[in-house]
């Protein structure tokens, strides 16, 4: 055998031995070849999730003798664009002074280094292949060493892994209400690094209340570690201790069964675990009056239901002396009784209503209050509001003399005539929603309406005479529309709605800018920028309604204005009326509209109202037993309907339609 030979073939072994010593992680590196040996060798070591090749094609015999310099040149590439999560990096010099080591970066983060074999001036290669990468951006850079110094990568390699299909199992609950489920998994973790699998999902599969969609921007959660990155998601941000996690643009919406995974990787700083898992609604930081409830001895299908169990306080739930104050608040945050629906009939409006002088208010129906008082209780916007808006909107509860020139539906009030003015037909309503709009609130709200839900069916009335039941409906419905436009407003993050409101100095702010955004529309508001640009002069204006001539279509804005300030000083006219048992009956025909889903079912629905009537019959001795109060006693009866409902009654707008709106908003600058 030829001793040269036979010395080179023992630098090969060498070489190789040395590459395996440095674990299954570490590739072999090229291996000097005899000028005698024409082909290729190459030498594969594997591991789990990625295998090395490194490889020269022949040796310069004058390389031992060769003064040494900076590495040469050399170039990152990769054989694979669609997206696979099985890909090759490979480094190729083509010629020149080689390296000693080989350093791969993924990320910044060194997870490769290599030995090599110096072979100059000859082509190096190497590749690492990497298999089952989890769905992520990787950007790969490389150095090259030797003993004159370090050459960086002429290029940088970046991967996009999207098609790893793989499932991340995750401890997911069988159903949520309200929110979706977040937490997290451990996928991989040493003494320095780990790597989480973090979630956000609806894993419901059929609907549930609050459960058939969640409309989002993200999650987030708090950590004493440090977070480096997360793959799947649009983008994070960690402040201190609180990380979040904003979910891509077309993954905002979370329909049945469907679960956001987010591989979070980073650098261990404590062995705590990362608690405090909180989702990240598109909705606003929006708050809801909180009502009284029933006696704490009240329970469902109690046998034995007494007075005790309905009146706490018997001497403060029949005191007809209250004082009004809703305080210019667009919301309900101090009724006038714990327990009494008090709305207040002022006899002659003071100034001029939609042209009219002497407007009376009135209450049409009794139906009408009852849906009133279910809007107020659901939703918490200020009857005295609603009152004024279905005046503004069409005559609903106003009166006008006959001498105003007005002569439709002639009714006698305390044995005068008057004309009340309304449209009773108008296919839009007491409160004039348009069909546009019930669409919109019929798909951000799929508690409340079935998908067979047709505006004529909420929102116009059937006859519109004072025993048409149709009001409860037509009410509710429009509480829901105002309601959809005040979370929208909240909703908006570039705004900061909520922000605004604390610091503004006009008592009627939330009012003024519900109301305008509620009758011209959300984004003629916004065009006008006051909560960006003249954001300190909207705070800072003691009459928004003025400063920026918000007023409105046919001074909108200061007709509900002073119709509220009207019943907020009235002292001795409120609406009251009797209710039977048949009206009780018709009401929940209406109500029933807005549990179309089946939920509450059937049952639950007639037990309900099997406790309701032993409620009614209870509470209408103090009457005589043939009926009970609307303004002393609806309340009470309402709040036992409650006991059988689904607890949240301001469910979070949602739906692709929400998510798009809020989104196009949120862009307006």
């Amino acid at each position: 055998m030829n001793k040269k030979f036979k010395t080179i073939n023992k630098a090969n072994a060498l070489a190789l031995s040395a590459a395996i010593l440095l674990g299954v992680s570490t590739p072999a590196c090229a291996l000097e070849k005899n000028k005698e040996e024409r082909n290729i060798t190459k030498v594969n070591l594997k591991s789990n999730n990625s295998s090395y090749v490194l490889s020269n094609s022949k040796t310069n015999p004058k390389v031992l003798d060769s003064p040494i310099s900076v590495p040469s040149d050399f170039q990152l590439s990769k054989d694979n664009w669609d997206g696979s999560p099985n890909y090759t990096i490979s480094m190729d010099m083509w010629y020149g002074a080689n390296g000693d080591v080989w350093k791969l970066y993924e990320n910044g983060k060194l997870v490769h280094e290599v030995k090599l074999v110096n072979n100059s001036p000859n082509a190096q290669h190497g590749e690492v292949k990497f298999t089952n990468k989890s769905n992520g951006t990787y950007k790969y850079t490389a150095e090259l060493i030797n003993a004159a110094g370090v050459k960086k990568s002429k290029n940088t390699i970046v991967h996009e892994v999207t098609k790893n299909y793989t499932p991340i199992d995750v401890p997911l609950p069988e159903s949520v209400s309200g929110q979706p489920a977040v937490g997290y998994t451990v996928l991989d973790e040493n003494a320095n690094d780990f790597e989480w699998a973090v979630f956000i999902s609806n894993p419901n599969k059929n609907y549930i209340w609050q459960g058939s969609s969640f409309s989002l921007w993200g999650m987030s959660f708090d950590t004493d570690n440090e977070i480096t990155s997360v793959s799947n998601a649009d983008s994070f941000k960690q402040n201190g201790k609180n990380v979040i996690i904003n979910v891509k643009q077309d993954e905002r919406l979370l329909p049945y069964d469907t679960t956001r995974i987010f591989v979070v990787k980073g650098k261990k700083r404590s062995s705590k675990a990362p608690t405090n898992f909180k989702s990240n609604l598109i909705r606003g930081d929006i708050s809801y009056p909180t009502f009284a409830s029933l006696p704490s001895s009240f329970t469902k299908n109690k046998p034995d239901l007494n007075e005790k169990d309905l009146i706490a306080n018997k001497d403060d739930y029949y005191n007809p002396k209250v004082k009004v104050n809703t305080g210019n608040k667009l919301m309900y945050n101090n009724p006038a009784s714990d327990t009494q629906l008090i709305i207040p009939m002022p006899k002659k409006m003071p100034v001029p209503i939609n042209g009219v002088n002497g407007l009376r208010i009135w209450m049409p129906s009794k139906y009408l209050a009852m849906g009133i008082g279910t809007g107020t209780e659901y939703f918490g916007l200020n009857p005295n509001f609603m009152v004024g808006l279905s005046i503004k909107e069409n005559f609903t509860c106003g009166l006008a003399p006959l001498e105003s020139g007005y002569t439709e539906n002639i009714v006698t009030v305390d044995g005068e005539k008057w004309s009340w003015p309304i449209q009773k037909k108008h296919p839009d309503g007491p409160f004039q929603q348009e069909k546009g709009n019930f669409n919109e609130i019929k798909k951000q709200y799929p508690d409340y309406f079935a998908d067979s839900a047709k505006h004529e069916n909420y929102v116009t009335l059937k006859t519109g005479e004072p025993d048409d039941p149709s009001y409860v409906h037509a009410a509710m419905s429009s509480y829901m529309s105002l309601t959809m436009t005040r979370e929208f407003l909240y909703a908006i993050p570039n705004n900061n709605f909520s922000g605004a409101l604390k610091e503004a100095k006009d008592p009627w702010a939330e009012f003024v800018l519900v109301d305008n955004a509620y009758n011209r529309g959300v984004y003629g508001l916004l065009q006008r920028k006051l909560f960006t640009e003249h954001r300190d002069k909207l705070i800072n204006s003691p009459d928004i309604n003025k400063e920026f001539n918000l007023s409105g279509f046919a001074n909108h804005i200061e007709n509900i204005q002073n119709v509220i300030k009207a019943m907020d000083s009235e002292t001795e006219n409120f609406y009251d009326a009797n209710i039977t048992w048949d009206d009780m009956e018709n009401y929940f025909k209406e109500l029933r509209l807005y549990y179309g889903r089946n939920v509450p079912t059937d049952v639950d629905w007639n037990a309900m109202k099997a406790d309701v009537k032993k409620a009614y019959n209870v509470l209408s001795k103090h009457w005589g037993g043939g009926h009970v109060s609307l303004r002393y006693d609806f309340l009470t009866l309402l709040r036992v309907c409650e006991k059988h409902l689904p607890k949240n009654k301001q469910p979070a707008p949602s739906g692709a339609s929400w998510i798009e709106q809020v989104n196009s908003a949120n862009n307006i600058h």
